[in-house]
């Protein structure tokens, strides 16, 4: 049966073409595979109170939230929440590991493909577990009580951690350990979810500035108790637990082999159980582009887990969501495996459920894992591009062109119904849907996918079937915007760091993008080793018109800022050391001038109106509001191919393709500028702040940021 209907998809599809060999290399498979597929009602878990929830708007100031705890008897790797109707729901779960300790918190951000049934957040991976914790906004926190009080205008008691069950002392985690070429951590959690690196030695600091009064946070706008309740909630909010029996493995079989079609794992490979799907898969009338997605949750996985990935996500789309089968037409995992996603033939225009309003004559491949400040593994770039290159060339279209496509007008696209959307025909699923996906850095990977894809088009074109049509190399990723970014050569995709191993701690060296009168970098490390007069000399000397228009680095705004309040005098003479690290004590995070006059749109969808929207939603309106327009740094250097920054009343976010979209304010903020911004020996943020035992903490590329809040001292420590 498989035979018959692969020979019709190659013949309706044109590879059957005089010449053209198709052998079916369909091996035995592993058979179905039972996945575990449990929920229960949300209510039904427990309150517990902990000290680093990830959503801490339930109160003013850095004191303990209360999350729902759900511990189950067997054990389970997967977690997600669903509803029925519309829910605006933020959420984030961790798991309880092996020794005890926690994982970071992973983002549940929602995936809603309709208006109506059954809808819920992405399926999150987030290993083998019995206990998980879920930290949630907008889901009645506050009850009954609260609002009757706020009626009467009287304070929101606080509720005494006593009557609810107290959680065990989260511990840092080990950082699960990332496919080569570089490894690489996750990172802290945040909006975009980051795992917190491996303890360093307690730094013995100098206070950097006294932030005791108001615990290093920017003001709050009311304050409604320390500790608030996880209100009971309607039957129609569920938790769901998934497990895909990574004792299963993966078979060896590939789907087929035929004019250069990379090794796919068929489902029969990876133990899809047939029954659960529905008999009939939608075939459209072609494929005119291909959309990259990532599934988020760790990265910390084996390749059997991988495989067990996949069976979970296909019981979650086709059995709780309702889709009939796994959304995506193919996935890709870190070790550059592909999988046969939904059913009805890989050379089909099998219509898919992966990115709502877009869904019709268009084909999926979603990445295994969380690549928001990770960027993704040299393998999975290469496996994602060669296969978009090859189903390009099945369908027929150019991978580096464009086309105009019209919106379904689901709740979860960004254009209503009807709406002509002119998208390269590689496109990523943020570019149509109300989603981060696939990460700021996959979606930074974007042309690089596009150029390996098109080299594994023009080879089929000519002629050539080889397994292998491209160089190991592929280009760095300059830009994340929607616009069209310009790529340069380098030998594999450019990664973030943030294992602890041990690093310079000097400044990483800044090639201007135009000559210039001074070395920014040069001038900063002679202030910061003592405040010579060469330094001095340097900035001073410097055009004047370059440091206020940011053409230089953030460094040179916040220098030229202290400039403008009347030299550098009193800068020098606070230089101090922190844990090793020079720093300029007069400097603080709010003189980051607005050099774009044009305040940013934050209502829109882009890096930093999501990660603005993040923060709100975790933290409160801790930058306050936008004071300028983001403005690119024009400098680069190894660890970072473009920065840029947008200034607020309270401090600043800053991103590169490599660190990802931050925001730095108060002791933390103002300890990163005086240790030179984005020139100093920390690089850039890969995280946002957040609780780590009792201190305050954010990671960035070579180090972290620690603030105590006991002693109002913020200490800095290099990897």
């Amino acid at each position: 049966m498989l035979a018959i209907i692969l020979t019709a998809v190659l013949g309706a599809s044109g590879l059957a073409a005089a010449g053209t060999q198709y052998l079916n290399t369909q091996g035995e498979g592993i058979g179905p595979v039972a996945v575990q597929n449990d929920s229960e009602s949300f209510n039904s878990g427990t309150n517990v109170v902990v000290e680093d929830a990830a959503v801490t708007a339930q109160g003013e100031g850095g004191g303990a939230r209360t999350v729902k705890e759900f511990q189950r008897d067997q054990q389970f790797s997967s977690f997600a929440l669903t509803w029925s109707g519309q829910k605006d729901v933020t959420a984030f779960v961790r798991a309880e590991q092996e020794d005890g300790t926690w994982s970071q918190w992973y983002d549940l951000e929602p995936m809603v493909n309709e208006d109506q049934g059954t809808n819920g957040t992405e399926l999150i991976w987030h290993g083998p577990t019995n206990k998980i914790q879920v930290s949630t906004l907008n889901v009645d926190l506050f009850g009954a009580d609260a609002a009757a009080a706020d009626e009467n205008g009287q304070d929101i008691p606080a509720v005494d951690a006593a009557e609810a069950a107290p959680a065990a002392e989260p511990a840092p985690t080990e950082a699960p350990v990332e496919e080569a070429p570089v490894p690489v951590a996750e990172p802290a959690p945040a909006a975009e979810p980051i795992a917190e690196p491996a303890p360093a030695a307690e730094p013995i600091a100098e206070p950097v500035a006294d932030y005791s009064a108001n615990d290093g946070l920017a003001p709050l706008p009311s304050n409604y108790g320390d500790i608030q309740p996880v209100a009971d909630v309607d039957d129609g909010l569920n938790a769901v637990f998934i497990d895909g029996n990574a004792d299963a493995g993966v078979g060896i079989a590939n789907v087929a082999d035929t004019d250069g079609m990379p090794k796919v794992i068929s489902r029969a490979g990876w133990g899809a159980n047939e029954t659960m799907r529905c008999s009939t898969p939608t075939i459209d009338d072609g494929v005119s582009a291909i959309t990259i997605h990532h599934t988020a949750g760790s990265n910390n996985y084996t390749e059997a887990q991988a495989a067990a990935q996949v069976r979970g996500a296909y019981s979650y789309h086709a059995q709780t969501l309702g889709w009939c089968d796994i959304g995506y037409q193919s996935l890709v995992d870190k070790f550059g495996n592909i999988y046969e996603g939904r059913a009805g033939g890989m050379t089909n225009a099998v219509q898919g459920a992966h990115a709502g309003g877009f869904n019709q004559n268009t084909w999926a491949i979603s990445m295994i894992g969380n690549y928001s400040t990770v960027t993704p593994p040299t393998a999975t770039i290469k496996a994602v591009g060669e296969l978009a290159g090859w189903r390009a060339k099945v369908a027929g279209f150019d991978p580096t062109g464009t086309d105009t496509h019209y919106s379904e007008g689901t709740s979860y696209a960004k254009h209503s119904y009807g709406t002509p959307v002119v998208l390269k025909n590689i496109f990523a699923h943020r570019d149509v849907g109300l989603t981060a996906c696939p990460g700021d850095a996959g979606y930074a990977q974007m042309d690089n996918i596009r150029q390996i894809a098109k080299a594994k088009y023009d080879s089929l074109q000519s002629g050539n079937t080889g397994g292998t049509t491209t160089a190991a190399s592929t280009p760095k990723e300059t830009s994340t915007s929607n616009a069209p970014s310009t790529t340069t050569p380098a030998t594999t995709p450019k990664e973030t760091s943030t294992s602890n191993a041990p690093s310079t701690t000097t400044a990483q060296p800044v090639t201007p993008a135009e000559p210039q009168q001074y070395s920014e970098s040069d001038a900063l490390a002679a202030l910061l080793t003592g405040g010579s007069s060469g330094g001095t000399d340097l900035l001073n000397g410097a055009n004047s018109e370059q440091l206020l228009t940011g053409l230089g680095s953030i460094a040179a705004v916040l220098i030229a800022a202290s400039l403008a309040d009347g030299g550098l005098n009193g800068l020098i003479s606070n230089v101090g050391s922190n844990n090793g690290v020079p720093v300029l004590g007069d400097i603080k995070i709010t003189d980051v001038i607005p050099i774009v006059d044009t305040v940013i749109n934050l209502t829109g969808d882009n890096k930093y109106s999501r990660g603005w929207n993040d923060l709100n939603n975790t933290l409160g309106p801790v930058l306050g509001a936008a004071t300028g327009g983001e403005t690119t740094v024009k400098y680069t250097s190894d660890q970072n191919s473009e920065v840029t920054f947008v200034p607020f009343e309270n401090g600043i976010m800053v991103s590169s393709p490599e660190a990802g979209t931050h925001g730095l304010w108060g002791a933390i903020g103002d300890a990163w500028a005086q240790q030179g911004a984005d020139l100093g020996p920390l690089g850039l943020p890969t995280s946002n702040q957040y609780q780590s035992g009792d201190l305050l903490r954010v990671d960035f590329q070579n180090g972290y940021i620690t603030y105590d809040s006991a002693t109002g001292q913020a200490s800095i420590q290099l990897n």
